[in-house]
């Protein structure tokens, strides 16, 4: 689809994750009715007797249902009796409370005020190599970094490019990897004075060992910084250094163009 857009003319690009994973609120999977209205409505749909009974079944009605309850697992509890939910799927953690599925993510929803994340099976993971080394493709990703449970990218999105798709499996040369995830980014999103290292620009700079780094967040076990990133270096500023962070927090939202 790219392709065939670009062969007319349009300029298309797009980023991909790096692990076969999704994550999102859990609310996606309320119906937009629910939604329609902001927080308040959805709350006051997950306490209403008709309106919870409406939503289960449509829920119900859906092809991947069981998917749903049986492979995402749920993360970024706040309450503290929640917090033994932390990593479970829905399945597991109806069986725990003696609730059916719908009526627990319902109840759960209600005390969490909304706020409980999931993680569940995304992209192929025999179709990343082919997005990851696509001349059109960024590598990039977005994160939540609450709850014990969070998706492996949050800690291993760019190293296990550099581990698994450059150096293990050979996809990608390492400057094209490199480009993949800073200068092509930068440029794309109009951010002038980054993602290359010039006199004048933004010192953004990570140093790395290729030979050795690595990550070893995995799905059940997500939360391990990489190995083999000696130092990074954020606006001038070493946040990493000899492996360890420093403490500093330099980092600023960018803006388009600024």
């Amino acid at each position: 689809m790219v392709e065939d857009a670009r062969a007319e003319g349009i300029d298309v690009t797009f980023d991909c994750y790096t692990y076969p994973y999704s994550g999102t609120s859990v609310t996606i999977h309320l119906p937009f009715w629910a939604k329609d209205g902001g927080p308040e409505r959805t709350m006051a749909a997950l306490a209403d007797t008709e309106d919870r009974r409406k939503m289960k079944r449509e829920l119900n009605s859906r092809s991947d249902i069981q998917g749903l309850w049986n492979n995402n697992w749920l993360h970024n509890f706040r309450q503290p009796q929640n917090k033994k939910y932390d990593g479970k799927t829905i399945a597991a953690i109806a069986e725990m409370r003696e609730q059916d599925p719908a009526d627990a993510l319902f109840d759960l929803l209600l005390e969490e005020k909304l706020g409980i994340s999931e993680v569940g099976l995304g992209t192929n993971a025999h179709t990343l190599p082919a997005f990851v080394s696509h001349p059109y493709g960024m590598i990039a990703s977005d994160s939540i970094l609450f709850g014990e449970y969070p998706n492996p990218r949050t800690y291993g999105c760019f190293p296990v490019v550099l581990a698994e798709f450059v150096r293990a499996e050979k996809h990608l040369k390492l400057p094209e990897a490199v480009r993949k995830m800073t200068s092509f980014p930068a440029q794309r999103l109009g951010l002038p004075d980054r993602g290359v290292l010039r006199d004048g620009f933004r010192a953004d700079i990570v140093i790395f060992n290729p030979d050795t780094v690595h990550t070893s967040a995995t799905k059940d076990d997500p939360k391990h910084y990489p190995v083999g990133i000696d130092y990074v270096i954020v606006n001038g500023e070493v946040v990493i250094e000899n492996g360890s962070n420093t403490g500093a927090t330099p980092g600023m939202a960018l803006r388009r163009g600024r």
